[in-house]
């Protein structure tokens, strides 16, 4: 999902986009990404919001965080497991995936996790990739419109801007009275931004805090993402991406670091999934969106360009395998409270939460941070534990 596609071992980050604009609103940057919102509310197909706690029942002793992994399921895609993630354990979750043929971005996915206990919760931000030009005579597409699968918008340089124009009209509402507390730069995701892109390019990544007032209690927002640039002042191709928020009562973020890092360490897209979104995405250079469109036919086809969709996983696969090493210094590297550690269950790195004397791994691929003193897992009776080493 990741712009350009050799990202795709990186965080996912999208959900769906909408355009704004006419002929007469040349000149403001009306278009806006992301359904309306209201604080609270859930994104997402509308179903109920499934506990992440329903497992065992095993009551772990205080100081001990359990993590489990959760997907979310694509049926457009024959029922496969398209977004992965870490979730603790009493954590809820709500995500689905939404194919827009008519974007050069042809799959949108929405995940939403928060903490019933902290009030903490973590939307992925909707994306979308961008291109501006000096229109020529007769050219009749509105700033904010589809320009081949982009969006035709003039490039937005200013952080706060971009979060007040694309975001807090509509996916982010209770940004757009709150106070904009501080400004940080994350160069080492402009970097890699930029080294993915693998062309001339100027990139910058941001962590803004927000603070607000909700239901008469101080808020906290933590708002991240990066832009890139290429091209010059006549023709510009720029992107929005790796873009995520985190709310929560004031002093609660900063309290759980390491919870929310891991959590968004751990998102990605499944190989099966990535393979097939890539798979779509040539069909739309080929022009084929009204198959695309059509649930029907979009199945047929799928199903009947098989062998190359098996090639495209592989591929993803041999990219996330040569590329982990480098993606687990890279998370601990941009997100606050985190420890990389090699996993012999699942294979390469995860990153969990500092702060803990010992971390586990079972093997149903589930994980344990605990400061209790003389505590073994294996006591639980629920599945063999293993001690994790830290990443060397």
């Amino acid at each position: 999902m990741e712009h350009p596609r050799t990202l795709a071992a990186l965080i996912v980050v999208a959900a769906l986009v909408t355009a704004c604009g006419s002929a007469s609103s040349r000149g403001t940057a009306c278009f806006q990404i992301g359904p309306a919102r209201s604080p609270g509310t859930v994104p997402g197909d509308g179903s109920p919001i499934p506990s992440a706690s329903a497992g065992t029942g095993v009551q772990e002793p205080a100081n001990t965080v359990r993590f489990g992994r959760k997907a979310i399921v694509d049926p457009q895609a024959g029922n496969s497991e398209a977004i992965v993630f870490l979730l603790p354990d009493g954590w809820q979750y709500q995500g689905s995936i939404q194919w827009v043929p008519q974007w050069e971005r042809v799959a949108f996915p929405q995940t939403r996790m928060s903490d019933p206990a902290t009030g903490i919760t973590i939307d992925w931000l909707p994306i979308q990739d961008f291109i501006w030009f000096q229109a020529p005579a007769g050219f009749d597409a509105p700033i904010g419109g589809n320009y081949q699968g982009k969006v035709y918008q003039p490039p937005v340089t200013d952080p706060a801007q971009f979060v007040s124009q694309f975001w807090a009209p509509t996916t982010l509402p209770e940004l757009q009275n709150a106070q904009l507390v501080s400004v940080n730069q994350v160069p080492e995701l402009a970097t890699e931004f930029k080294k993915g892109f693998g062309g001339p390019a100027d990139a910058a990544a941001y962590r803004l805090r927000y603070a607000y007032q909700q239901d008469g209690q101080p808020w906290e927002e933590d708002v991240s993402f990066a832009l890139l640039y290429s091209g010059n002042a006549d023709f510009m191709s720029w992107y929005v991406n790796f873009a995520y928020t985190a709310r929560a009562p004031r002093g609660q973020l900063d309290a759980n670091a390491g919870i929310i890092s891991t959590i968004v360490a751990s998102r990605t897209s499944t190989p099966e999934w990535e393979g097939i979104y890539r798979f779509v995405q040539q069909l739309f250079v080929k022009g084929i969106q009204q198959q695309m469109a059509d649930t029907v036919a979009f199945g047929k086809m799928l199903a009947q360009y098989r062998a190359e969709i098996q090639a495209l996983q592989a591929q993803v696969t041999a990219e996330r395998q040569a590329s982990e090493d480098r993606i687990a210094q890279l998370r601990g590297e941009i997100l606050s409270g985190v420890t990389s550690y090699s996993d012999p269950v699942n294979g390469g790195y995860v990153q969990l939460p500092t702060g803990y004397n010992q971390y586990w791994v079972n093997d149903k691929g589930e994980y344990l941070s605990s400061s209790q003193p003389g505590f073994d897992p294996n006591t639980l009776n629920d599945g063999f534990w293993q001690l994790l080493q830290p990443k060397g």
